[in-house]
């Protein structure tokens, strides 16, 4: 390494004959310092000059590597300021899950284009009004199997900017409703429900959302289930739809009278899983549905379009063709499953490390093969969901994500809420109250109570009040 002592600094007038100053080659780069007086004599890796001759030699080399430095310094400034956005958000720590504290969107970028409007931090239901011509989609679970007060079990919520504010719910897993409770949406708009596959982490749900919620305001009829089939009919939704009517027998008939009996039905349109097909249209909204590989034959995936904008969700899948071919002609939001490698899942489910390199390997989406996924369909903003989140597991997907893929990318988690429409999507967590009454919502039917006759056996068991 050489070091070069020059009188006073030729570098620049902030030393005067104060300080000295050297320049020290790195190879890639040179590096400036300040070398104060009291070290001109110190530190062997220091030339002091000790001739005339010498010291001008050395002067027009210092001059010369200045003037190197002057052309690489402007180079390296051209080139880092294009690149310093993404360097400042690669060093950037991520947002913290809300569970430990955090009130942002798990995401380094929370905007993507330029919004026509204002959106407030976080959003708060019932202060913000759905505009024309908007989605804006709300996930209700993030999680798996194991559900935590952090964490519902599978289901996105969509609603829809169209005349009819139609809401629609993708999977409907365990305590995704108590999330939905809290966003003060009517609850009879909530009866179009299109599941993935029959796994009960995407389904458990249902069986509240037809039986209870109908007799909270859900009053207007049936819920309308679309799902896939399966290799054989047991394996189907409809089947599945007709097992839980069954399992509702109880409920139904002891709620008749005083509840709408075509509120406690299910009402399914069965499609085959085999194909990519249109699988609802209506008031501006299509639904298509395509195959994705996972456990069995018969689990799909969803793509929404409406009014130019589209959403794309995976469902449970490995990383698959049909849904980037499903996602041709561009996507505003894709989100997708994704689990950590198994030693984590391992650690963080009570699996074994043997059953968790099966669960990964045979049914769901590592973050390379999820960020392979990305890079294909390319979507304006991506998300995460399926996983099971802690401080070290976000960190850690992201940067094997980011190994294939450097797009916008939101770890979502439950009440990551996206507004999407033609200027920008925007991502962020709501802030909602735990205990809210349910809203009923405007009737579309009208429905007269009957009193149910009671039991004869009834009358001698009763304890009199009065």
């Amino acid at each position: 390494m050489e070091v070069i002592i020059v009188g006073g600094c030729l570098l620049c007038s902030r030393c005067r004959l104060r300080d000295y100053h050297y320049v020290n080659d790195r190879g890639d780069y040179l590096l400036l310092a300040h070398v104060p007086m009291s070290r001109k004599n110190s530190g062997t890796d220091m030339a002091i000059m000790t001739s005339k001759g010498d010291m001008m030699k050395r002067i027009k080399k210092a001059v010369f590597l200045t003037l190197l430095l002057a052309v690489g310094v402007a180079a390296m400034i051209t080139v880092g300021y294009a690149q310093n956005e993404k360097t400042n958000n690669e060093s950037m720590p991520l947002p913290a899950p809300v569970f430990l504290g955090g009130t942002k969107a798990i995401t380094l970028t929370p905007v993507v284009g330029t919004p026509r409007r204002e959106y407030a931090e976080r959003f708060i239901p019932g202060e913000e009004r759905l505009e024309d011509g908007e989605i804006r989609v709300t996930v209700l679970g993030s999680g798996n199997p194991w559900v935590t007060r952090a964490q519902a079990s599978a289901s996105i919520l969509v609603e829809v900017g169209n005349a009819e504010r139609d809401i629609l719910v993708f999977d409907l897993g365990s305590g995704s409703l108590a999330n939905y409770a809290s966003l003060k949406l009517p609850v009879n708009k909530l009866n179009k429900v299109f599941l993935t596959h029959l796994h009960a982490d995407h389904m458990g749900d249902l069986l509240t959302l037809v039986g209870s919620y109908a007799k909270v305001g859900r009053a207007d009829g049936p819920i309308y289930l679309w799902g896939p089939s399966g290799t054989e009919p047991r394996l189907g939704t409809k089947h599945f739809a007709e097992s839980i009517d069954e399992a509702l027998a109880w409920d139904t008939a002891a709620t008749s009278g005083p509840i709408n009996p075509e509120s406690m039905k299910i009402v399914v349109s069965e499609f085959d899983f085999r194909k990519t097909h249109v699988v609802y249209e209506k008031n501006g909204v299509k639904v298509t549905a395509f195959p994705v590989v996972h456990a069995l034959s018969g689990a799909v995936g969803y793509r929404l379009d409406f009014s130019g904008l589209s959403f794309v969700f995976s469902g449970d899948t490995l990383a698959a063709w049909p849904l980037v071919k499903a996602s041709k002609g561009g996507v505003d939001l894709l989100i997708h499953e994704c689990f950590p490698p198994a030693a984590v899942l391992a650690a963080g489910s009570g699996l074994s490390i043997e059953q968790a390199t099966i669960v990964l390997n045979a049914l769901h989406t590592s973050p390379k093969a999820a960020g392979k996924v990305f890079s294909l369909v390319k979507p304006r903003m991506a998300g995460l969901y399926h996983t099971l989140l802690s401080a070290e597991v976000i960190s850690l997907i992201d940067s094997e994500l980011r190994t294939v893929y450097n797009g916008p990318v939101v770890q979502t988690q439950d009440l990551t809420v996206f507004n999407i429409t033609k200027e920008a999507v925007v991502a962020r967590q709501a802030k909602v109250s735990d205990q809210l009454p349910p809203t009923p919502g405007k009737p579309s039917m009208a429905y007269k109570p009957i009193q149910p006759t009671p039991p004869a056996w009834w009358a001698d068991e009763l304890i009199p009040v009065d």
